[in-house]
């Protein structure tokens, strides 16, 4: 399908301007999925995974495109305003980047006309982040084992790193991300679980997402994912150290993650590939099966978010072999994805052609070409100009059974995560958004 992408996504963000028409849309009935008894609303306002914050990134993407266009601002600042109307009544549940107040402050950081406005905003906002950050995250390593939560991109201490790396060169920011820092090494150090020694981003039995993990990992597991897993860590460490912000015991992290993933990945014939949990048994036997292997190449897991990850500390160390390793294993990735089928970020094709970008402007090389226009064009199948928003969310229904649309508006898994990579493709820069998922 022929199409101007620009002039596709700045229609939508206009639909998208009309906050009453998105609330009756995204709370009909047909949109409210259900998993395991929780139900997930198709919009949550002060996320930025479903909410303004997300739509916000949007239109900072786009008064970058179109600095002559002052709209996107004025409905940027509309939406600001709601959600401070949001803040002031319910206040943040978490400092997380895609449920509370990081996903917020990186909102308004990238409508802020690089910093000219908003800095009263934004200073409340980094000052509640500052102020909380210590008692959030110092006990996030624990004897036990933890938790995805507390360290990954979605809710944990690797998505609010993202967003703190923003101000890197100023001293109070750059004290609490060295924390950080030390937070996350020693989370890669070993604790002994069951008599056995075990890299300290186990995650026990209990603290599992589901009844129906809790069954399938008894004596808990490793999570090698992008989104939930070891590997945003992984780029954090990579990416702050690759701008001088190092720790001891830093290199050493990043060294030790590399190996762990290079010693429990499975190959199929055609490429290597990780399971999206690893099992206490097969860590401890240095050993794994063929159960419990769901293929998804996706930015949330698989291939393309672990491979992001390798690039990152190739880049960091100096270290053309693991840059080369992850360059090819996208590529045949890309020759041959496996379980996607939703036009949208998070798990779907606007995901995959945003890693390839980043990719490219982390190492300022062009190396997909084909691979990316082949996934434009499969992303521009899904839009359909009759529908308001553009894009649906495809996801199995909630007996998973069938493959479903959905109207979502958000950033994670709706029709904003897809503008923001599809403009992203025609106009790379350093724009904020995309360190909301350690792509930049």
């Amino acid at each position: 399908m022929e199409c101007d992408i620009l002039a596709m996504t700045k229609n939508i963000a206009t639909n998208l301007s009309d906050y009453e028409r998105m609330l009756k849309i995204m709370g009909r009935k047909e949109n409210q999925r259900t998993w395991e008894g929780i139900e997930f609303e198709a919009f949550s306002p002060l996320t930025l995974s479903h909410g303004l914050p997300g739509i916000c990134l949007l239109y900072g993407k786009l008064m970058e495109c179109c600095p002559k266009e002052d709209k996107w601002g004025r409905f940027a600042h509309n939406y600001l305003s709601l959600m401070v109307e949001e803040l002031n009544k319910k206040g943040f549940q978490s400092l997380s980047m895609f449920s509370g107040a990081a996903g917020v402050a990186l909102s308004v950081a990238s409508v802020s006309n690089d910093f000219l406005n908003y800095n009263k905003l934004l200073n409340t906002l980094n000052d509640y982040i500052l102020n909380r950050f210590e008692e959030s995250y110092s006990n996030i390593v624990k004897e036990e084992g933890t938790h995805s939560l507390y360290y990954d991109v979605i809710e944990g201490l690797s998505g609010v790193l993202s967003y703190l790396g923003i101000y890197r060169n100023q001293r109070k920011y750059y004290n609490v991300i060295t924390r950080g820092l030390e937070i996350l090494v020693n989370l890669t150090k070993d604790i002994e679980i069951q008599g056995q020694v075990v890299p300290g981003w186990y995650i026990p039995v209990q603290n599992q997402f589901s009844e129906l993990e809790q069954d399938l990992y008894p004596k808990g597991n490793f999570n090698t994912s992008l989104s939930h897993g070891i590997a945003g860590p992984l780029i954090i460490l990579s990416d702050m150290m690759a701008n001088g912000i190092i720790v001891d015991g830093q290199e050493e992290a990043i060294i030790k993650i590399i190996k762990f993933l290079f010693d429990f990945k499975l190959n199929d014939g055609e490429r290597d590939f990780w399971k999206g949990q690893i099992d206490f048994d097969e860590v401890v036997n240095k050993k794994l099966t063929d159960e419990n292997i769901i293929r998804r190449d996706a930015w949330c897991y698989g291939n393309p978010g672990i491979c992001y990850a390798i690039v990152s500390a190739g880049n960091a160390l100096d270290n053309q072999r693991l840059i080369d390793y992850g360059i090819e294993n996208l590529r045949l990735t890309m020759n041959n994805i496996k379980g996607i089928f939703s036009p949208t970020f998070c798990h779907g094709y606007a995901g995959l052609y945003q890693v390839l970008n980043s990719v490219e402007m982390l190492l300022q090389k062009e190396f997909f070409s084909l691979e990316k226009e082949l996934l434009k064009n499969k992303i521009i199948d899904f839009y359909n100009p009759d529908y308001i928003y553009g894009f649906k969310n495809m996801e199995l229904d909630n007996k998973m059974e069938k493959i479903k649309p959905y109207d979502v508006c958000g950033l994670l898994e709706g029709t904003t995560g897809v503008c923001l990579s599809l403009l992203e493709g025609e106009k790379k820069s350093d724009n904020l958004w995309k360190k909301a998922f350690l792509l930049a």
